[in-house]
């Protein structure tokens, strides 16, 4: 009987069970259950970034979403030519860059790091990999992508209403 909790252990994955507990929090993977963010796990990369590091540049094209594990990211928007603003401070859950996994066009605005941050990165090129392998999947993680992306219009379209 000994045998069981030993033969689990052994292929248990600690580290794989806290990245599926960490997307589920995520918005975009709403609605996924384990085994479907087991297999989105397969096509998201970790990277370490130091502080103030830039994860890109605004004009320069997209490729990749990105989400903070750990750390946090301000996303800056030029607004003269050695000037910029700080739009967004984005803390561990939060995510940026959403729109390169549906078009490959030049970023809005420029990401940095304020500190030594971990992200977890999707290349679109694997995502659009992923959506030929399981598109049933990939399905529900566009329609959550565009349930965030008309909020975030909504909340802009709002904020320009009330300051005209």
């Amino acid at each position: 009987m000994a045998i069981k909790p030993t033969l689990k252990n052994l292929f248990f994955d600690k580290e794989f069970e806290e990245k599926v507990k960490f997307l589920q929090n995520i918005p975009i993977f709403e609605g996924l259950n384990k085994g479907a963010l087991g297999k989105i796990t397969g096509i998201i990369y970790s990277k370490k970034y130091a502080a103030d590091e830039i994860i890109f540049e605004e004009g320069k094209v997209g490729k990749a979403l990105f989400i903070v594990s750990s750390g946090e990211v301000a996303i800056h928007k030029a607004t003269g030519e050695n000037d910029s603003k700080i739009l967004a401070k984005l803390g561990p859950g939060s995510f940026f860059g959403e729109m390169a996994l549906l078009e490959e066009l030049p970023r809005s605005a420029t990401a940095k790091t304020t500190q030594e941050t971990t992200l977890f990165l999707i290349y679109k090129v694997k995502f659009d990999w992923f959506m030929e392998r399981d598109p049933r999947v990939g399905l529900k993680v566009i329609f959550n992508l565009a349930k965030v992306l008309s909020a975030r219009l909504r909340e802009t379209s709002e904020f320009f209403a009330k300051t005209l």
